[in-house]
């Protein structure tokens, strides 16, 4: 699938949406999120989807959150995720793009539930640190928004945890996680997220040994 001249971010999302997330109430909030971000999401999971087809380590299926089990408190962003499987992208590592108060990112996610992925990227960069160090140097900016997941008003840090001691926390802890990529803009060019997407290929290589 060729993309489109210029086409961009701002063509699905929209700027004025970050103020979505200032909305106090679960209700409004959710109103706002299922009414006007999910259904832009769903358009641009689809578009990158295609996009990215046919190429790279693994398939990256369309998804977008739904947030089906908050009840009480609204979230402070949503997403979309590319997948292995058209099933689900929990159980898997994932690339997403998320809007919140604090703007737009794409990244690197993988959780508790991707036991397998989760072991066997953890293992290797217990094995070979340099070879994670080396992958993330070619990342510009490269942050870690897993401290910050649930606080929107906090700047994602700067990666800078020792591999070997994040690796054997993704190898043995039941809830241990993953959360790393970088700030992007709303008329940041669709190829360069798909780019962006394309840097993540060595996680994704190295966690899909364990699946």
């Amino acid at each position: 699938m060729s993309l489109k001249l210029k086409e961009t971010v701002a063509d699905y999302l929209s700027p004025e949406w970050t103020s979505i997330f200032d909305i106090p109430a679960f209700a409004d909030r959710m109103l706002r999120i299922r009414g006007e971000i999910r259904p832009a999401l769903v358009l641009l999971a689809g578009r990158l989807s295609g996009l990215l087809e046919g190429e790279g380590p693994r398939s990256y299926y369309p998804h977008v959150a739904s947030h089906m089990r908050r009840r009480v408190n609204p979230p402070p962003e949503t997403w979309l995720a590319l997948g292995p499987s058209k099933r689900g992208y929990k159980a898997y590592a994932h690339s997403g793009v998320f809007i919140g108060k604090r703007g737009l990112s794409l990244r690197f996610v993988l959780k508790d539930e991707a036991e397998g992925e989760r072991k066997s990227l953890g293992k290797w960069m217990v094995e070979d640190p340099s070879g994670f160090q080396s992958w993330a140097r070619t990342v510009k900016d490269l942050r870690d928004f897993g401290p910050v997941h649930d606080f929107p008003e906090r700047d994602p840090p700067p990666l800078s945890w020792d591999p070997v001691v994040f690796g054997e926390g993704l190898a043995t802890r039941k809830n241990a996680g993953m959360d790393i990529g970088f700030k992007i803009g709303f008329e940041s060019p669709l190829e360069k997220i798909v780019q962006g997407i394309r840097m993540f290929e060595r996680l994704y290589s190295e966690a899909g040994n364990g699946s």
